[in-house]
C-alpha cells in the first residue's frame, strides 16, 4: 500500500507527537523512580551503601538516556520538517520557528 504526501505527511506528524510524547512521558515516570529511590535511600539507612549507589548510578544512565532520546526526537522533528517544507507538505498545525520561541520564553 503506497501513501500520498497527505496521507503520510498526517501519519508522520501524528506519529511525531506521539513519540515525543512516549518520551516526556517515560522521563517523567523514570524522575519520579529516582526522587522514590532517593527518599527511600535516605528513610532507611541500614540499606547497603555500595547497591544503593550502584543503583543510583544505573538511574542516572537511564535518565540521560531519555535525555538524549528526547534530544534525538527533536532533532527528527526538525529533519522532518525541513523534508516537508522542500516537498511543500508542511505540518499543520506548523512548528514554529526556534527564534519566536525563545522570544515568547523571554517575554514570559
Amino acid at each position: 500500500m503506497s501513501l500520498d504526501l497527505n496521507a503520510a505527511t498526517a501519519r508522520l506528524v501524528r506519529e511525531m507527537g506521539q513519540s515525543e510524547a512516549a518520551i516526556a512521558d517515560a522521563l517523567v515516570s523514570a524522575t519520579a523512580l529516582l526522587h522514590s529511590a532517593a527518599l527511600a535511600s535516605r528513610e532507611f539507612t541500614d540499606a547497603p551503601t555500595l547497591r544503593t549507589q550502584s543503583t543510583f548510578l544505573h538511574l542516572n544512565k537511564m535518565l540521560g538516556g531519555l535525555v538524549e532520546a528526547r534530544g534525538e526526537a527533536m532533532r527528527v522533528h526538525g529533519h522532518l520538517l525541513d523534508i516537508g517544507r522542500e516537498m511543500g507538505a508542511t505540518e499543520v498545525p506548523w512548528c514554529p520557528e526556534t527564534k519566536a520561541v525563545d522570544d515568547e520564553r523571554r517575554a514570559a
